[in-house]
């Protein structure tokens, strides 16, 4: 199996370093489009925001193109915010493999038409034949890049696909799980930073954890309202995917989420916060998903807790 990573962020490069060291037999491929990065890495085989102090594994090759390296490859992991997505697969679509997989890592809805990873993906290729995979699970960056003992599950389309992942990435140190189900998985992602967004906010306001979890529940209840309000008439229930998944480690670890809450509560304006996680090149998915949240709720009256997280980080 012939992998491309597109992008060398954080988890990316965690997922890379995971992959490299457990098949040091293998070659994998990373993407980087920042010119000044992809330079940086290349000589000095290390990342220039993330984990500075270690290298880049040997068997891990940075290109600064990949038409020519397409054909060849049978696994893309989508290492980039949703609304990237569209532009990128119409670039590569004639270059790509037959039956290619997708292993999507993004986290966003797609603010200029609502859409998810798959819905982005279906509507480029349609009438081409792929796998679509998702990871998710209780990892954190720094956890994973330092061999830390985890769990994951991966969501599939085609589930001989999702084996030949479940061997790619199970180890001793983290145990895979298969799941046909990625569409909701996705939605929930969409969502579970501004739930975690909130959650630090309050604590950084001295509210005590009964409240807190007060109005984390109330929050909840809407972002349920707003799935089925979108997505869903019924048959869904948000609330099964949010209370297994990352949703712990997301609000109560250190996560950039605790970090915005933090900058927001010292003070500093949300815009503010943003630019400083900007320049500090790290991405805050919700920033966008809470912008078309806004317009889509603004007249209607039952979304009371979303208003109120609105009105913190946006207002």
């Amino acid at each position: 199996m012939k992998i491309l990573t597109i992008w060398v962020w954080a988890f990316w490069l965690a997922i890379l370093k995971y992959l490299s060291i457990n098949h040091k037999d293998k070659t994998f491929y990373a993407y980087e489009n920042n010119k000044e990065s992809l330079l940086f890495m290349q000589k000095n085989r290390k990342n220039p925001y993330f984990f500075i102090d270690d290298k880049i594994e040997k068997n891990i090759k940075l290109l600064d193109e990949i038409e020519k390296i397409l054909p060849s490859i049978d696994l893309i992991i989508i290492a980039i915010p949703n609304q990237f997505i569209k532009n990128l697969i119409k670039d590569i679509k004639p270059f790509l493999k037959p039956k290619v997989s997708f292993l999507n890592l993004s986290k966003w809805v797609d603010n200029k038409n609502l859409k998810t990873v798959s819905d982005n993906l279906n509507e480029e290729l349609w009438g081409f034949e792929y796998n679509y995979n998702v990871l998710s699970g209780w990892m954190i960056a720094s956890e994973l890049f330092y061999g830390k003992n985890l769990w994951a599950q991966i969501w599939y389309s085609n589930k001989i696909s999702a084996i030949l992942l479940k061997n790619l990435f199970e180890s001793e140190n983290l145990k895979i799980k298969l799941t046909k189900d990625f569409k909701n998985i996705e939605l929930f992602w969409a969502f579970k930073n501004i739930l975690a967004l909130y959650t630090w906010y309050l604590e950084w306001m001295w509210y005590e954890y009964s409240s807190i979890w007060y109005h984390f529940c109330e929050l909840f209840k809407d972002i349920k309202k707003l799935v089925i309000d979108l997505w869903w008439k019924d048959n869904f229930d948000f609330s099964q995917y949010a209370l297994w998944w990352d949703i712990i480690a997301t609000c109560f670890w250190n996560s950039r989420n605790r970090y915005f809450g933090k900058l927001v509560w010292n003070w500093k304006t949300s815009k503010e916060a943003f630019e400083i996680l900007k320049n500090e090149n790290k991405h805050a998915e919700w920033f966008e998903t809470l912008k078309w949240i806004k317009k889509f709720i603004k007249d209607k009256n039952w979304y009371y807790e979303l208003k109120k997280v609105i009105k913190i980080f946006l207002d």
